[in-house]
């Protein structure tokens, strides 16, 4: 103890003066039971398993804790310099008086401008509900603790609902995603978080086939600021956890220490583990209140999530359905449609129930396998509520507990008062992404979750073929998107795609894709598939793509979809490519084809045996033997194929011939003069293929006779082998030597 002390008072004088008594430790921890000492004693740890310290924001009464615990605690000196220095940025900014506000315009936290005031938050909800009231509602759901006690003070606690409202009452079944955010008051992220959410997804409804989908078939409800008069105390720089309630929770030692923590003092297994899950000291950070759900925010919340019980302890009146008995040991169905998360920071943690107990939920694996799905995401560890502390009277064990809901607690994030860049350019698009997924599941988060993600999802503009309009969808489907090495992913078995239906709507029909490499087999897979646009009216339509894996054998299981947009132009002008032949030879297709203007078609062309192209033309394209490619088509017009035989030369060789005089003639027409000496001949001109030839002699060269061998035939080849042998003639021989004689 006396080391920490003095490193204390040695980092101390190298830093900031701004909340002197506030540092930043490393504590480390020999073993689990350790762990859980340290961890026990505050309500926000970052856990470093691999080097075996918890990391934690803190004051000197804190490393005294940490001490007792049995850890030994070191001084992360850059980190409490940094914590320091946003104390003092925000002192300033809040003594400057000086407004703060966001990169939108709306009021900011002092020395935090990312990060919006309970006053900004409501604005921003007017605004968006002002602009886009076909997709936006905001909901009073009851005062805040100080607005109870003195109308003109406190908070309307508010809900914003977001999604297609103009279709929402003819789809009563719509699953709901319920979002809280920044129960805990000093926690800023969380609600920043779901405000920019809820900004993309009014924002980018129409022009993001994510966000349209999502906005079409889920119905989000966000309470940015479930704790407002706790929030607003934080927004002076106090780390203010708890409600403002001073007269349940009032706190003689120090007045900023009073107040209700709110996520202790839900109904569902309030005050349940002793002194370990929850305080019933007024002074806590995690005091529960004289009674369960003894706060109006909780009940506020209860009432606008669950509605209220009846005689037969069911819930009604709420925006999620009673689907479990409040028996621990029995599982909600796991065909519940609907989400509850509670977003909270810090500790980088993905947490789902049970949070009073060791013993699993009944629904432990879905919610497990959800859960390490959602950290693939954000890169947080995630685990059951209880792995490093009890917890008792939290909102995602009330909201499981009671409903059978599927429900998560994220804690976002490295600190409470995160640095706007940190926040901007890390813990917001990681999360973003998680609760995108999240959403993408909301319509059977117990089932979706254990089939593959789709992503990437990609469809080139729409083209004409012969069989009409189509684009080519391609995607990768994935089943080892995970935060966890223990969890077994599985083969892609098939991948399809919908148009303007999704997977489990009725009249959805699935049209199979490919996997490009040839096989489903591997556990990601890149697939691609041409899907038919006929007969759909011009305009925008969405392609959904969703994955299945092998898990559970037979047909498999289903994952997340995701989408894609199409736009499908007017009506094209029809336009007829006739193909004509003429001679011995074909075209195909034969027959007229009428296709979409500026379409392509390929013809192939044949000529018959001993036949040749003669000219082709009518319609524009080009010409690569055998294909004709015509297009693109702008017109109707006729294919002409001009077949003609073949033509071949005839001729032969000679022997002999030692004189001049030969003639020879082809089928009787003039003659063609042969030199003495020559070897061969070959008339000029050819026949055409099956033509008959016929080669004679018509006359023979003084003193010799000449005689051919092949002289005739039917064409079918370049004639090479007429042969022609000449020699002296025998009688002129005779009748010279008798003469001499």
């Amino acid at each position: 103890m006396r080391k920490t002390l003095l490193s204390l008072a040695i980092v101390a004088a190298a830093l900031p003066a701004a909340h002197a008594d506030e540092w930043f430790v490393e504590a480390h921890y020999p073993d689990h039971d350790a762990l859980v000492r340290g961890a026990s004693l505050f309500q926000h740890v970052i856990v470093d398993t691999e080097r075996q310290v918890l990391r934690v924001d803190t004051d000197d009464e804190g490393i005294r804790q940490l001490e007792d615990a049995g850890l030994s605690v070191s001084i992360d000196a850059a980190d409490t310099a940094r914590l320091r220095g946003f104390y003092a940025t925000m002192q300033q900014a809040v003594e400057s008086r000086a407004p703060q506000l966001t990169d939108d315009g709306y009021p900011g936290i002092p020395g935090y401008p990312c990060y919006r005031t309970v006053e900004g938050t409501y604005q921003t909800m007017d605004d968006l509900a002002a602009v886009h009231g076909d997709l936006v509602e905001v909901h009073s759901i009851g005062p805040s603790w100080q607005k109870t006690q003195n109308s003109a003070t406190g908070y309307e606690m508010r809900a914003l609902r977001v999604t297609n409202l103009a279709t929402a009452a003819t789809d009563p079944d719509r699953p709901k995603m319920v979002v809280f955010g920044s129960i805990h008051a000093r926690e800023y992220t969380p609600a920043e978080l779901l405000t920019r959410m809820a900004e993309w997804l009014v924002s980018a409804y129409g022009n993001d086939p994510e966000a349209t989908w999502l906005v079409d078939h889920v119905d989000f409800r966000f309470v940015l600021q479930a704790n407002p008069d706790g929030r607003k105390k934080a927004e002076t720089g106090l780390s203010w956890r708890k409600n403002a309630d001073t007269a349940n929770g009032n706190c003689a030692r120090n007045a900023n220490s009073s107040g209700i923590d709110l996520n202790r003092n839900f109904p569902f297994h309030w005050h349940t583990t002793g002194e370990s899950g929850s305080s019933s000291d007024t002074c806590d950070e995690d005091y529960r209140g004289p009674t369960a759900a003894s706060e109006p925010e909780t009940r506020n919340l209860v009432a606008y999530v669950a509605g209220s019980p009846g005689t037969d302890g069911v819930y009604s009146g709420g925006l999620l359905p009673d689907r479990r008995p409040d028996n621990v040991s029995i599982a909600s169905p796991d065909d519940y449609a609907g989400l509850f998360f509670d977003i909270h920071s810090y500790s980088k943690l993905v947490l789902w129930p049970w949070g009073d107990t060791t013993n699993a939920a009944p629904n432990r694996t879905p919610l497990q396998t959800f859960g390490r799905r959602l950290a693939w995401f954000n890169g947080y560890t995630p685990e059951q509520s209880d792995s490093l502390y009890p917890t008792d009277g939290a909102t995602d064990d009330n909201f499981y507990g009671t409903l059978g809901v599927p429900a998560y607690t994220i804690e976002l994030g490295v600190q409470f008062f995160e640095s706007c860049s940190t926040f901007t350019s890390t813990t917001y698009p990681k999360n973003f992404a998680a609760l995108r997924y999240a959403a993408r599941a909301a319509a059977a988060p117990y089932r979706l979750p254990g089939g593959p993600d789709a992503y990437g999802i990609t469809a080139t503009a729409v083209a004409s073929g012969a069989g009409g309009m189509y684009t080519t969808v391609s995607a990768t489907i994935d089943d080892q998107r995970y935060k966890a090495n223990t969890q077994t992913s599985f083969p892609i078995r098939a991948a399809n795609a919908y148009v303007d239906r999704l997977p489990w709507e009725p009249g959805a029909t699935p049209i199979g894709l490919s996997a490009v490499d040839g096989t489903f087999d591997a556990k990601a897979e890149t697939v691609r598939g041409d899907i038919t646009l006929n007969g759909l009216a011009p305009g925008r339509h969405i392609i959904y793509v969703q994955g299945i894996n092998t898990l559970g054998g037979g047909n498999g299981t289903p994952g997340t979809p995701n989408a894609v947009f199409v736009d499908v132009p007017d009506a094209p002008q029809m336009v007829t490519a006739t193909p004509l032949v003429v001679g011995d030879g074909a075209i195909d297709p034969s027959s007229p084809q009428s296709v979409a203007a500026g379409t392509i078609l390929s013809f192939t062309v044949t000529p018959g045996t001993g036949q040749h192209v003669e000219s082709i033309g009518g319609c524009p394209g080009t010409y690569v033997a055998p294909v004709f490619a015509a297009g693109p088509l702008l017109s109707s017009c006729t294919l002409t194929a001009t077949f003609a035989p073949d033509q071949f030369a005839i001729g032969g060789t000679i022997a002999g011939l030692a004189a001049d005089g030969l003639a020879l003639s082809l089928n009787g027409e003039s003659p063609l003069s042969v030199p003495a000496g020559a070897t061969s001949f070959a008339f000029t001109g050819t026949l055409p293929y099956g033509a008959p030839y016929d080669v004679a002699i018509e006359t023979q060269p003084p003193g010799f006779a000449c005689t051919i061998v092949n002289g005739s035939g039917i064409i079918d080849a370049e004639v090479t082998d007429i042969a022609v042998a000449c020699g002296p003639d025998a009688s002129d021989v005779i009748f010279r030597d008798d003469f001499e004689s």
